[in-house]
């Protein structure tokens, strides 16, 4: 069964360029434009994984990863961080991201840092 990636990006253009290129890799996509859509999103389906920028309007990713990280049904999802400002990752690590890259976008990393932390199949 497919992984479910949450994209939380709040320029469109990179956002339909990572959904794009985790669509041709064979993951279920969603999108959120902020932290707050995010949050939402996680209430009625649970990703496997989230991807999200920091700098956004209405929520930053640092903001939703700190509301995910105090709730229970969600303080276990991996948390990716990709984004421009090289100099949030001590806090993202801090707030209990598993990754921190930075833009511009290089497919490979990101995919190989996915492979790395997405939660394995639960046994049938």
């Amino acid at each position: 069964m497919a992984k479910t990636i949450l994209v939380v990006e709040d320029d469109s253009d990179m956002r339909a360029l990572i959904n794009l290129h985790l669509l041709n890799a064979g993951y279920i996509v969603r999108v959120a434009a902020n932290g707050l859509e995010a949050a939402a999103a996680c209430l009625s389906v649970t990703p496997d994984l989230i991807i999200s920028d920091v700098h956004m309007p209405r929520m930053n990713g640092f903001e939703m990863i700190a509301i995910l990280k105090s709730e229970p049904a969600m303080q276990d999802i991996p948390v990716i961080f990709l984004t421009a400002d090289a100099k949030g990752r001590k806090r993202g690590n801090k707030l209990g991201a598993v990754d921190y890259l930075t833009k511009p976008l290089q497919v490979d990393k990101l995919l190989k840092s996915m492979a790395k932390h997405l939660p394995a199949k639960a046994a049938a």
